[in-house]
């Protein structure tokens, strides 16, 4: 795992880390891999005053994680050891002052594989954010799966 500590300053009150790493499933995740996961983590998060969502196609996770700085460098500390997945790669860090997931102490969704469709311009976010592109596209990336996971949650009926 990437992560440049030396660059963190000490926090502002009131201040969270918004992280999104990607990595790479060392072996086939069957459902119950994925609800193993989720049930660990919620009631963790909940501890620790951790929200976000994970992300889950093909062989790839892409999770986003918000929270107090210290316990989400702890969080990542124990995610890079975990055997279930390997190639941890830190996207984004940012400190910002509101939470984009407050209501999910861990979102979950399985984005569905896209086909090529020949039209310039499109793009598919989840190969954005596990490609390794410039940091603009891989923000923008997020961006947009913040916003589609946000709309898919308010579609869902009660």
């Amino acid at each position: 795992m990437t992560v440049d500590h030396a660059a963190v300053r000490a926090p502002e009150a009131g201040e969270l880390k918004y992280l999104v790493y990607t990595s790479v499933a060392t072996r086939t995740m069957l459902p119950e891999d994925l609800e193993s996961i989720l049930f660990t983590s919620r009631r963790k998060n909940l501890d620790a005053e951790i929200t976000g969502i994970l992300l889950y196609r093909g062989s790839s996770f892409v999770q986003f994680l918000e929270g107090p700085l210290c316990e989400v460098d702890s969080l990542m500390d124990r995610i890079a050891r975990d055997d279930r997945h390997t190639g941890v790669r830190v996207l984004v860090v940012e400190r910002v002052t509101e939470r984009s997931f407050g209501d999910w102490k861990m979102g979950f969704a399985l984005p569905k594989n896209t086909r090529p469709t020949g039209v310039d311009g499109l793009r598919d976010s989840f190969t954005d954010l596990t490609s390794g592109g410039d940091y603009d596209m891989v923000r923008q990336a997020a961006e947009d799966f913040s916003i589609w996971f946000k709309a898919g949650q308010r579609a869902r009926p009660s």
